[in-house]
């Protein structure tokens, strides 16, 4: 499931950097800066209802398991990650939207921080996971 959905929100990243560089690209205006808002604000509104329609897809998931396999204990090992999944998607529609937006607006220092910071945050993070499991 999850490979089947990611794509259904991270095409609001790709959907964002094909329209936000052309408003990005005028001049400093008020029109410009309010144009720039309501995308902002109909792309965040876009990622809410991907993440929703993901949502509600995952929730079918213990109804469809019984679909693609008859063992009773791989069936209730995939519902229990039905929660995780479901905040994962949660917010993934308006962070593809949000992330779409930065690469669009072509000032990728930010961005581009988030990605350093996150290079070095998730293998830490990860090790720590490990460490933790190891020594029980």
């Amino acid at each position: 499931f999850f490979y089947c959905l990611c794509p259904l929100a991270d095409s609001l990243n790709l959907t964002a950097q094909s329209f936000v560089p052309t408003l990005y690209a005028k001049k400093k205006s008020m029109q410009r800066t309010k144009a720039l808002h309501r995308i902002t604000t109909e792309f965040w509104r876009a990622g809410l209802l991907m993440g929703s329609a993901c949502v509600g897809a995952i929730a079918l998931l213990p109804f469809l398991s019984r679909f693609f396999t008859g063992d009773v204990l791989v069936m209730s090992e995939v519902n229990t990650v039905v929660p995780f999944l479901s905040i994962f998607f949660a917010v993934h529609g308006v962070f593809s939207a949000t992330e779409g937006i930065l690469l669009g607006q072509r000032d990728l220092g930010f961005l581009g921080k988030s990605y350093a910071a996150f290079f070095f945050a998730v293998p830490w993070f990860m090790l720590q996971v490990k460490k933790t499991a190891l020594t029980g």
